[in-house]
């Protein structure tokens, strides 16, 4: 974590030894390893955190662009579907607005089923 070498720790143990004593030196070792465990734990936490988060984000990109494909095929499958109840409404609009040939039609065609010759 910190790269520090054998000799740099015996430099800060012989410093540690004189500043402190030799009574409160291994006292002062455990707050400081105590602390530096802690420390260590806390990047841990959020290391893993950020590395669950980008796992996250990368599941929510998969969800929307399968959402993105199956929303086109949705769209391709209902196409033809709304084309022929566009054609219908035409045809039933056209129906409502002028309903005399739509009789008389009815009228020839009956009138021709009646009449064999």
């Amino acid at each position: 974590m910190f790269d520090i070498g054998f000799f740099e720790i015996l430099l800060i143990s012989v410093v540690g030894l004189l500043v402190f004593g030799p009574e409160q030196f291994l006292d002062a070792v455990r707050t400081t390893l105590r602390w530096v465990r802690k420390i260590r734990r806390s990047f841990d936490d959020v290391r893993m955190e950020v590395q669950r988060e980008l796992h996250n984000d990368e599941v929510m990109q998969q969800l929307k662009d399968s959402a993105s494909e199956l929303e086109q095929e949705i769209r391709e499958v209902t196409a033809p579907v709304a084309e022929g109840m566009a054609d219908i409404e035409r045809e039933t609009r056209a129906v409502v607005d002028n309903p005399q040939p739509l009789a008389q039609d009815t009228a020839h065609a009956s009138q021709a089923g009646a009449d064999p010759k």
